[in-house]
């Protein structure tokens, strides 16, 4: 998505004391454009890696919509500041440009600036600072104190925080709503409900394959399991595309039980074709939810994958598709 807009028109940074008593350093830089303003914060903090987030400004004093993007490394923002400037999180700017809500995303710690050769969604190409830091634990820590710094601005109304969750997202955004009983509404497209191991598993038992297939799969797969176990932290070995020390702290951890854990609405919208994460998953997610007794919403979209949208459409279409499926999130928002 492109970004048709005017270049950087200034970069500051505010020293305020010290880290103990004034909290951490912060760099704004701004990208006012012709359909929005949007600024992007740096927090440098002694000892830590720099937290990054962008942030748009609303015609008013506005609710709070943070997108937490799927896995990978691919930067939610790619060339600010240039004439090639590209959003890689679907309807980020066109909700930022109706000026009616403050919209956010944070870089994950030490992802490149530009999108890595490999594609998104894998982190081989990622590179090795990327990958020594990346965790469930240590990305969650850098969206609390981004989302933590944000509802201070004055362009936010922190009473209504909206985050959505997409893919590797979901949990995220869970997580950060138990974390942070600010979040009032999360939006989970594509989301899991146990661990992600589940997931797995999942996928082998709905493959169109023979009972003698489906098994050998699954000892395949309690033998990759048993490898990322006995060396949970390590960053030099892959499986399924990411480090071992990802997997194990995203296995240790379920959408579900961080949900329990907090107070706010939920929205579920997955494609029942979802090969990456069946939707199997999160009928288990939807199921406990409701058997709380929570508010809780979830679309169901026949015949289409992981990308909510049928494959073979053209890219008008399939922008037409996805953006009906964003404005419903926001119409559910709406009707709090």
């Amino acid at each position: 998505m492109r970004i048709t807009s005017s270049p950087i028109l200034l970069a500051a940074v505010l020293a305020c004391g010290s880290a103990h008593a004034a909290g951490p350093r912060v760099q704004e830089e701004r990208f006012d454009t012709p359909r929005l303003q949007l600024a992007r914060l740096t927090l440098h903090e002694d000892g830590r890696a720099p937290v990054r987030y962008y942030l748009s400004k609303p015609a008013q004093r506005a609710p709070l919509v943070l997108y937490i993007q799927g896995s990978g490394c691919l930067p939610p923002f790619s060339g600010l500041g240039t004439d090639n400037r590209s959003s890689t999180i679907y309807s980020w700017v066109q909700l930022a440009a109706q000026g009616r809500y403050a919209v956010m995303s944070v870089d994950k710690p030490y992802q490149p600036d530009a999108p890595p050769p490999e594609g998104k969604g894998v982190a081989n190409g990622c590179g090795a600072a990327f990958n020594d830091h990346f965790s469930f634990n240590t990305w969650l820590a850098t969206l609390e104190t981004a989302l933590r710094h944000a509802l201070g601005r004055p362009e936010v109304d922190a009473r209504r925080v909206l985050v959505i969750g997409l893919s590797e997202g979901a949990p995220m955004a869970a997580a950060l709503a138990r974390a942070m009983p600010a979040v009032t509404d999360v939006a989970l497209v594509g989301a899991n409900g146990p661990s992600q191991l589940f997931d797995f598993a999942a996928g082998i038992h709905r493959a169109d394959a023979s009972d003698d297939d489906k098994l050998e799969r699954l000892q395949e797969l309690d033998a990759q399991y048993a490898a990322i176990a006995a060396d949970p932290r390590s960053t030099s070995k892959f499986m399924w595309g990411h480090t071992y020390l990802r997997w194990s702290s995203f296995f240790a951890h379920s959408t579900a039980a961080e949900l329990a854990r907090s107070r706010a609405r939920v929205y579920l919208v997955s494609g029942m074709r979802d090969e990456a994460v069946p939707i199997l998953s999160t009928e288990a997610l939807y199921a406990q939810l409701r058997t709380q007794g929570r508010d809780v919403t979830f679309r169901r979209i026949p015949d289409v994958g992981h990308g909510l949208v049928e494959e073979g459409l053209s890219m008008e279409e399939t922008g037409q598709r996805l953006q009906r499926e964003y404005d419903a999130i926001m119409a559910w928002f709406e009707r709090r």
